[in-house]
C-alpha cells in the first residue's frame, strides 16, 4: 500500500500546469519531505502510460535513443505513479525551455531550469527522497528526469544529461557486481553494458503453491517429450489420470504439445517439440532449487541430474508438493536471476565474438534456468510461462 491517501484533492489549474510524476519500482515507498506530502496524489501507474505515449511512437525521435528501453523497462516494473504539484517551473510557452541544443552541456542546464522549479516545493529537498524511492521523473511536456532533476530523454531527443543516471536500488547494484566477479573468476568476460535486474523491494515472488504446480507440470511435460523422442510416446490418457495436477497446470503451448496424438502427419512436429521440451528437465530443477527441494544449484556448465530430479518428483504425491511448497528469499533468487541472466548474455556475446564458452557454461541449462526464476520473481514483466519464454527469445527485452 502507498502511504499517500488516493483521494487527495486535485490542486487547482495553475499548480496541475507545473506537476512532476514520480514514477517508482519499489513495493513500499519511502515517507516524502513535509514540504512535499501535502501535494502529492497517489494517480493509477497507467498515467505514466499516458505521458509517455511519445515514447512509443516510432516516428518520435526520441523512441530510438540508446537511453529509452531503460526508461521503458522502469515503467514496465513501475509500482507507484505519483503526482507532485509545483515542482515545475512555468515554461510561459517558450519552446527553447523545453528543448535547447542537442549539446550535452544544454541538456544539463535543461534540466536545472526544468525541474527545480519556481519554489513552490524545495525540488533540492525531494532528490534524497526520490533517490530512495528509486523514481524517474516525468513532466507533461514530454521530459524526463532522473531522481536528481537530471535530463534523461525529451521527445525531441535531447538528452541524456551526461551526469544523468537510471536509477537501480543499491541491493540490485551489488548483485550486478557481485556477478561480474563470479564470471571473470570463471573466465567470463560480462557485458559491461547490461544494467542490473531488479532489487528485493521491486519484486513480488509467484506464490510457491503456483511455484509447486509449475514444476509438476513441467515433469509431465518433460516425461511426454523424453517418452516420444525414445519412440515409446506415454498414453496421453493414462498420464492425465495419474497426473491431474499437473495436466491442469499446463500452459497453452504446453497443452497443444501434449495432446497431439502420435501419427504419420504428427511426427515431425511431435518430434521437434520433443527435442525442446525435453529440456524443461533443467527448468524443473531450478524451480526445485527455488522450492528448496534440492540443496544447491550449481555452476550452469552441465545438466541436471535427471535420476535425482525425477526421483524427488516420484516420492511425494503431487498434493504434497504443493502443501509444503516454500521458497527461498527473494534475495537468493535474484543472485540467481542476475547470474544466469549475465551467463545468457555472455553466451550470446561470446557467440557474436566467436569465443568459446563450451566449456564454462551450457546454453540449454542457462536459458531454462533463466526462464525458471525469472518467471518467480516476475523479471519480464509477463504473467504467465509462455510469455516469460518469449521474453527470453528476444533477448531478454520487452515486445517491440
Amino acid at each position: 500500500m502507498s502511504p499517500f491517501h488516493p483521494s487527495l484533492p486535485e490542486p487547482n489549474d495553475e499548480i496541475v500546469s507545473r506537476r512532476a510524476f514520480a514514477v517508482s519500482t519499489l513495493r513500499s515507498l519511502p515517507e516524502l519531505p513535509e514540504s512535499a506530502a501535502e501535494r502529492v496524489t497517489d494517480v493509477a501507474i497507467n498515467h505514466a502510460d499516458d505521458l509517455l505515449a511519445w515514447l512509443a511512437d516510432k516516428d518520435c525521435p526520441g523512441h530510438a535513443s540508446p537511453i529509452a528501453d531503460p526508461i521503458r523497462l522502469h515503467l514496465q516494473h513501475r509500482k507507484h505513479v505519483l503526482a507532485i504539484a509545483g515542482t515545475i517551473a512555468d515554461d510561459s510557452g517558450d519552446e527553447n525551455s523545453t528543448s535547447t541544443s542537442d549539446a550535452n552541456s544544454d541538456a544539463a542546464d535543461h534540466s536545472a531550469n526544468h525541474l527545480h522549479g519556481d519554489g513552490t516545493v524545495d525540488f533540492h529537498g525531494l532528490q534524497a527522497w526520490a533517490l530512495d524511492a528509486n523514481v524517474i521523473w516525468i513532466t507533461q511536456d514530454h521530459c524526463v528526469f532522473d531522481p536528481a532533476g537530471r535530463l534523461l530523454l525529451d521527445a525531441k531527443a535531447n538528452g541524456p544529461d551526461p551526469d544523468a543516471v537510471i536509477p537501480f536500488p543499491i541491493d540490485a547494484r551489488q548483485r550486478k557486481a557481485n556477478t561480474e566477479v563470479q564470471l571473470r573468476n570463471r573466465l567470463v568476460d560480462p557485458v559491461e553494458a547490461l544494467l542490473p535486474l531488479r532489487g528485493v523491494e521491486e519484486i513480488r515472488l509467484r506464490d510457491a503453491s503456483d511455484v509447486a504446480r509449475r514444476a509438476i507440470a513441467l515433469f509431465l511435460v518433460a516425461t511426454r517429450a523424453e517418452s516420444i523422442l525414445t519412440g515409446k510416446p506415454i498414453d496421453i490418457e493414462r498420464m492425465k489420470a495419474r497426473c491431474p495436477i499437473g495436466y491442469a497446470s499446463l500452459t497453452p503451448r504446453e497443452r497443444a504439445f501434449f495432446d497431439t496424438e502420435p501419427s504419420p502427419a504428427t511426427q515431425a512436429s511431435l518430434a521437434q517439440a520433443a527435442t525442446e521440451l525435453a529440456w524443461r528437465y533443467e527448468a524443473l530443477m531450478a524451480l526445485q532449487w527455488a522450492l528448496d527441494m534440492q540443496f544447491e544449484l550449481a555452476w550452469p556448465d552441465e545438466h541436471a541430474d535427471l535420476t535425482a530430479v525425477t526421483r524427488l518428483m516420484i516420492d511425494l504425491p503431487d498434493e504434497a508438493i504443493i502443501e509444503q511448497a516454500r521458497l527461498r528469499t527473494a534475495g537468493e533468487l535474484l543472485d540467481a536471476a542476475e547470474l544466469h541472466y549475465q551467463c545468457f548474455h555472455a553466451i550470446v556475446q561470446s557467440q557474436q565474438t566467436q569465443n568459446d564458452l563450451s566449456g564454462i557454461l551450457d546454453p540449454g541449462v542457462v536459458c531454462e534456468r533463466l526462464i525458471a526464476i525469472s518467471w518467480i520473481c516476475g523479471l519480464s514483466g509477463e504473467s504467465e510461462w509462455d510469455e516469460t519464454s518469449d521474453w527470453l527469445e528476444r533477448g531478454c527485452q520487452p515486445p517491440a
